[in-house]
């Protein structure tokens, strides 16, 4: 029973060590068939203790450039529509916001656009007709 209770412990502590490699490779594409050294080494940094605390860095670098930190990451993380020109689409919360945002552009610049569902089901987006 002991032998088992340590190998967990084992695969814990490497699971939680790779984790911060694993994160990256899936977050950041292009880094996703590097080797762990060769992540390190793209940082700049000689260990995985100095790999979370550049994480965290950027992190609270993050933290502080974005009011709605939170809300942003969720939107970021889960709608990827692009545009015409291949920029991100803008995502509105609720319909209602995505219909004022629609009623406004009609106004102001005379531009009539349709309100649609994220195909992701992530909110609204505005699309010209």
């Amino acid at each position: 029973m002991s032998l088992k209770r340590s190998l967990k412990s084992i695969k814990k502590s490497i699971v939680h060590k790779d984790k911060p490699f694993m994160t990256i490779r899936t977050l950041y594409t292009h880094l996703s068939e590097l080797s762990n050294q060769q992540i390190l080494d793209y940082y700049n940094v000689h260990n995985i203790k100095e790999l979370e605390s550049h994480i965290e860095h950027i992190k609270k670098i993050l933290k502080k450039q974005i009011e709605n930190y939170e809300e942003e990451l969720e939107r970021l993380s889960s709608c990827f529509c692009l545009d015409s020109r291949g920029d991100f689409k803008y995502l509105y919360s609720t319909k209602k916001e995505a219909e004022q945002q629609a009623k406004y552009t009609l106004k102001s610049k005379r531009i009539k656009l349709l309100v649609y569902a994220c195909p992701y089901h992530c909110g609204w987006h505005l699309s010209r007709t």
